[in-house]
């Protein structure tokens, strides 16, 4: 990543589905990449399911794809370590089954019922997809 000027960098990002889970921002966001900031002393224990889930919940929060992501990751401040993941390789380790835009139909519609959720960029979420049918049971991250 090359340092961006102030308007391309965007502190505190408030997305689309924001509202629907009490307001969650992410630390920032530069040149497509959403990046969550932690100052762990131990890297070594870093990377919990919870904070995978907080990460995929951003990504997913953006139901427009109004910050047009393509990286997401974690900057270790303790370390100077930025590790990211292309979303794809994100989700794929996550073990998603649908593509990034079905999943954030699902979560809005789940989050806002389907009378209220407009699914993005026109497509529609398929009957029979679940939470269940979204990711493999093997899609763990711990």
């Amino acid at each position: 990543m090359t340092r961006q000027p102030v308007d391309k960098r965007i502190c505190a990002p408030v997305f689309s589905g924001s509202n629907d889970v009490d307001g969650a921002d992410a630390d920032f966001i530069a040149e497509g990449h959403l990046i969550d900031c932690k100052a762990t002393t131990r890297p070594d224990r870093f990377g919990s399911r919870r904070e995978v889930h907080q990460l995929a919940g951003y990504l997913l929060l953006d139901y427009e794809d109004k910050y047009a992501l393509n990286k997401v990751g974690f900057y270790l401040s303790r370390q100077g370590q930025l590790v990211t993941w292309s979303t794809q390789e994100f989700l794929d380790l996550l073990g998603a089954r649908r593509s990034l835009s079905e999943l954030r139909a699902a979560l809005c519609q789940t989050l806002r019922g389907p009378a209220l959720a407009a699914p993005p960029q026109g497509e529609k979420l398929p009957p029979q997809a679940t939470q269940d049918t979204l990711f493999d049971e093997g899609g763990d991250t711990e």
